[in-house]
């Protein structure tokens, strides 16, 4: 047994190294970024690739020589112990029980180890990709000779001190991963505060920082970013707040445009935009309001009307903007409707009181409240009607002849006479009807003929027998008279009398024969 012990101990030269895994997809500029892998850190990474390999010998290889050697196995297989034997052998077997167990400890603790080792080193590849050495060397460089003291226990077979090695640097390790995500932080807020201090080169070391630990991060790549151009924008700063001093703000807003096109975030440039906005918005609003009221002044209410409603759109809620629309809208009303009432009062002078009526409903659209606007309206319609009226009859003599007509002309003429101080129009519709009236009443001579076998009779008159000439006076008006004669068809004539046409000779008399007639 003592022999299987023997195989179980490794080679005086064996031992265990750390590996370092190396990601094949990693980017080699990354890798490669600032601050730059030190010769200590080569030399690490080429021990942990060596002890990476050593780690699957004793993994896959080590196990085999805890088995018995092949010459005590043949042995034992030739030589089959009779009963006699076992019983002697028995007692001997008893005895190297704990030898086996030994081994079988031993094996164990030979496992455990590769186990922990193993959680190390891959601990070592995960730090080493976040540049380790930069931020935590110390503690890294105590880890990492944590690992080589275990790999001397190792070497020398005390197993148990060598557990203990690689589990105080995989604690060590888990501790330093453990800070990464502080570190970072810590290093992304002080670049960030170093960037409201203006300084650019703290600014641009602490990014750097990050970036070397985690090539990736985006807030470091932002902040390096701002880092990298924050001198020149705070040099343009410096230029736009020399030019708003200058009251030059259109260069003033230029420069802080430019510096935000460096930098988004660019310090006070926001801002200062915002308050150069601010005074350009409101010089250019009272501009345009002391336009309106210039106007206004000059009572072009049309332009200022324009430039008050044009403040409005810049100032919707401004209480000076609504006054100067409703003083300029209360002056336009006013100019309207004083045009419309004074065009009425024109129409009225001229007797056109159809148009005059029509002017003072236009100004009461205008204005429902307008003081006496509704009374003339009334009555230059009564006036407008009055007119038509006058005009109907002297129009249409003839009618006046009827009895209903006349009264009705003369119940107009009244109206008309009532009205005081008459314009020339009236007067003249007065006596042009009144005129009508007494030449509708006075008869006109009128002369029948007839062939004295016709039955004559005159409508509105009566019969007037048969004759070959008859004479009658008729007033002026529309009329009618028949003639009949027996076997003969009957005659109508219409006609008119009127002092246009004096001394009228009307034919009547029946000559066409009826062919039954008798």
């Amino acid at each position: 047994m003592r022999g299987t012990e023997n195989n179980d101990r490794p080679e005086p030269d064996e031992h265990i190294v750390p590996v370092q895994f190396v990601d094949p997809s990693a980017n080699h500029d990354e890798i490669n970024a600032p601050p730059s892998l030190t010769p200590k850190h080569t030399g690490t990474i080429v021990l942990s690739i060596a002890l990476f390999f050593v780690v699957l010998i004793v993994i896959f290889v080590l196990p085999r020589h805890l088995q018995m050697s092949p010459d005590v196995s043949n042995s034992e297989k030739n030589e089959q112990p009779s009963s006699n034997q076992r019983q002697t052998l028995q007692p001997h077997m008893s005895m190297t029980e704990p030898v086996f167990r030994q081994t079988e400890d031993a094996a164990q603790l030979r496992y455990e180890n590769q186990t922990q080792l193993e959680r190390a080193l891959a601990l070592v590849v995960r730090l080493e990709t976040h540049n380790v050495l930069v931020w935590a060397a110390n503690d890294f460089d105590q880890a990492q000779g944590n690992i080589k003291l275990g790999e001397k226990a190792y070497r020398e077979q005390r197993y148990g001190d060598a557990r203990k090695y690689y589990t105080a640097a995989t604690e060590k390790l888990e501790s330093i991963e453990a800070r990464l995500d502080s570190v970072i932080f810590e290093a992304i807020e002080d670049g960030f505060l170093q960037l409201e201090a203006k300084d650019s080169t703290a600014a641009t070391k602490a990014f750097n920082f990050v970036l070397s630990i985690q090539p990736s991060h985006g807030q470091a790549k932002r902040g390096l970013a701002r880092a990298q151009t924050l001198d020149r924008v705070l040099a343009l700063i410096n230029e736009a707040e020399g030019y708003e001093r200058l009251n030059n703000l259109p260069a003033a807003l230029t420069r802080y445009h430019e510096a935000l096109k460096l930098d988004a975030e660019a310090p006070s440039a926001s801002s200062a935009i915002s308050r150069i906005k601010s005074i350009q918005f409101e010089t250019k609003f009272q501009r345009i309001m002391s336009a309106g009221f210039s106007a206004f002044e000059s009572n072009d209410n049309t332009r200022a009307k324009a430039a008050f409603e044009k403040a409005k759109k810049l100032k919707p809620q401004s209480i000076a903007v609504n006054e100067a629309l409703t003083q300029v809208n209360n002056r336009i009303l006013a100019n309207k409707i004083s045009k419309r009432l004074v065009a009425a009062i024109a129409f009225e002078k001229q007797e056109e009181w159809d148009k005059a009526g029509k002017q003072f409903r236009l100004a009461i659209a205008l204005d429902a409240n307008l003081d006496g606007a509704e009374n003339s309206a009334r009555r230059a319609d009564r006036r407008a009607k009055l007119d038509q009226q006058l005009d109907t009859m002297i129009g249409q003599p003839h009618r006046l002849g009827t009895d209903a007509v006349h009264a009705e002309a003369q119940a107009i003429l009244k109206r008309a006479r009532s009205i005081s101080n008459p314009g020339p129009i009236l007067q003249r519709q007065i006596i042009s009807l009144d005129r009508s009236i007494v030449i509708a009443r006075t008869p006109l001579p009128v002369t029948l003929v007839s062939n004295s076998a016709t039955e004559v009779t005159l409508y509105k008159i009566g019969p007037l027998g048969k004759f070959d000439q008859h004479s009658i006076s008729l007033i002026p008006g529309q009329y009618v008279v028949v003639g009949k004669r027996a076997g003969f068809r009957d005659v109508r004539v219409e006609f008119k009398v009127s002092p246009e046409k004096q001394n009228a000779l009307i034919t009547v008399q029946c000559e066409e024969k009826l062919a039954f007639g008798t």
